[in-house]
């Protein structure tokens, strides 16, 4: 018998889906993967290519750069065939290496974790596909895709009692900073201990209510904080996409409460508001002091599997 050969690619700075090709490699006998963001620019041979890549991101917002970082992936795959393919941002892809992905593959699926409205290209390739899946209920709904939310890829890291800050979060200095500094204010006022670092590229005057950063902390780095925090702040990105982010998925995994701005989450099995509060409106922010001082409650077992990164590569596949 023939060996079953899978190909994944994706975009992956924080090592979340190493867990997917791991898991990939207990379905399939041969799986093929990369990780774009381990590409570099490919700098322009001549003023031909430096004019093409004005010319096409002045009409059609594609970037000629991408072409040639991402074109020796294509280059490696192009003369092999896969029984299944599987990309995270195809989107990345121009539509003529979209077309030998689609050609070698006998069936190719996407995943989209961000939204169509925060990454307009995304609707313009859905047709390459057998199947689209995203975590964006309203892409899902106006572009008839299938939702599937992120996942818990967390497996055999070691969770440790909370010991010092009791509310942790990391974010990029955007327009959810001023939310930010609301909740740091809040709990300030409050009296309940917090740790929030916000990334700048560039150097911002000190604050007596968050901590700025200008080196981008590692998704290893930013699990310890978590290990250490009993709770986790979430500002997700309002107003352009409103799916789970994988701090709720973390949340789960460490058993640590959780404050978000994402009223979506109440529709998920695992709400729980003795773990969740949810702020609706951060002008009037009042989270009940119990909610710092009662212990998590477990959810149960059956919806904690529900959403471990092994069930989303079953449905991925159609096996669950």
């Amino acid at each position: 018998m023939k060996p079953t050969k899978a190909l994944f690619i994706t975009f992956d700075l924080s090592g979340y889906y190493n867990c997917i090709f791991e898991e990939l490699k207990s379905h399939y006998d041969v799986v093929d993967y990369y990780n774009l963001a381990d590409y570099k620019n490919q700098p322009y041979k001549n003023i031909g290519q430096r004019i093409s890549s004005f010319y096409l991101k002045k009409t059609k917002n594609l970037k000629l750069k991408n072409y040639y970082k991402y074109n020796p992936v294509i280059e490696d795959i192009k003369d092999k065939s896969y029984d299944f393919t599987l990309i995270i941002r195809p989107d990345l892809f121009f539509d003529k290496q979209l077309k030998i992905l689609r050609k070698n593959s006998k069936k190719l699926i996407a995943y989209y974790h961000d939204s169509i409205n925060n990454i307009p290209r995304k609707k313009d390739v859905i047709h390459f596909f057998d199947e689209v899946y995203s975590y964006e209920k309203r892409d899902v709904k106006d572009f008839n895709l299938k939702f599937i939310p992120n996942f818990i890829y967390l497996n055999n890291y070691k969770v440790n009692d909370a010991t010092k800050t009791q509310v942790f979060t990391v974010i990029s200095k955007d327009y959810r900073f001023k939310s930010l500094i609301k909740l740091a204010t809040f709990l300030k006022h409050n009296k309940f201990e917090y740790k929030f670092l916000v990334h700048s590229d560039k150097e911002q005057p000190k604050s007596d209510l968050i901590q700025f950063i200008t080196e981008r902390k590692t998704n290893s780095e930013v699990l310890k904080e978590i290990n250490q925090a009993s709770i986790i702040a979430d500002i997700h990105k309002y107003g352009i996409q409103d799916g789970l982010t994988f701090r709720v998925f973390e949340s789960l995994y460490f058993k640590r409460k959780l404050i978000t701005s994402n009223t979506d989450i109440k529709n998920y099995e695992f709400y729980n508001p003795n773990n969740i509060h949810v702020i609706e409106n951060f002008d009037n922010i009042n989270i009940p002091r119990n909610f710092f001082l009662e212990p998590y409650q477990d959810i149960p077992e059956e919806i904690y599997k529900k959403y471990l990164y092994t069930t989303w590569v079953k449905t991925i596949l159609g096996r669950a």
